[in-house]
């Protein structure tokens, strides 16, 4: 009768060496778990499930170590912590905080778009400006500060494709003010990244030296700005100009 071993993956498997190696083994897995080992040979019937647990754990390391090595995007805050960072309750009337928002607004470069004071809506863009990149790529620029020159130097060695994205971008900014109980408002501002780029039509060599023309499609972007200290930064700006206000008008 002819005696079946399972050996460890990095071991050559011969029938006394398998043996071994793998009671070994064994032998140290029912240690630690706080089992006896059975003196006697130790057959396939207890070597396979060990073999299958070693077998998943190395598939599991492998696959570890890959999304470790992936660049992965941040994960997106939640519904709850996005509108905990968008929202401020402030002292003063609806008014004067109203008309601070605008202020504050204009003082740091915004377009005003939509300025509506019975459903308290404010709405600002930014100048739009070219780039290489749509906001759905700031992610890879924050993380690798070289990242547009190298898009750049990759689009001047191939000799073909559409070369170098024009993207028009701009931002948007929103804010939502409603009083909020007695001499105090609450607000809410969002913004957010818009990225546009028309559609390009490039040439390219096709098989046998043929040239042929290609034509990609528009798109648009849009990312909702996540980061905490580009909220604070307003609302600060907003309470002081509130406060600087009612101070003028005698808390009216």
């Amino acid at each position: 009768m002819t005696k079946r071993f399972y050996c460890l993956p990095e071991t050559p498997c011969s029938a006394r060496g398998g043996k071994r190696k793998l009671s070994t083994f064994v032998d140290l897995w029912l240690s630690a778990s706080g089992r006896k080992p059975k003196p006697g040979f130790l057959g396939p019937v207890v070597y396979l499930p060990v073999m299958i647990v070693l077998t998943a754990g190395t598939v599991l390391i492998a696959g570890c170590a890959t999304e470790r090595g992936a660049v992965l995007p941040p994960p997106h805050l939640t519904t709850q912590q996005r509108a905990a960072m968008q929202t401020k309750e402030m002292q003063g009337t609806f008014d004067t905080g109203f008309n601070a928002t605008i202020s504050v607004l204009q003082d740091e470069g915004w377009q005003l778009d939509i300025v509506d004071k019975q459903s308290g809506v404010i709405q600002a863009s930014s100048l739009k400006r070219q780039d290489i990149i749509g906001p759905g790529e700031d992610w890879r620029a924050e993380q690798d500060s070289d990242y547009r020159e190298k898009i750049i130097k990759r689009a001047e060695k191939e000799k073909e494709g559409p070369g170098l994205l024009e993207w028009s971008r701009w931002e948007q900014v929103t804010a939502h003010i409603e009083p909020w109980g007695k001499d105090s408002i609450r607000q809410r501002i969002t913004i957010t990244k818009f990225g546009k780029l028309p559609s390009h039509t490039y040439s390219y060599s096709a098989k046998r030296g043929n040239e042929k023309v290609a034509t990609e499609g528009g798109k648009e972007q849009s990312v909702i700005i996540e980061n905490p200290a580009v909220y604070q930064y307003l609302f600060q700006r907003i309470q002081r100009a509130l406060f600087i206000r009612q101070g003028l008008t005698g808390g009216k």
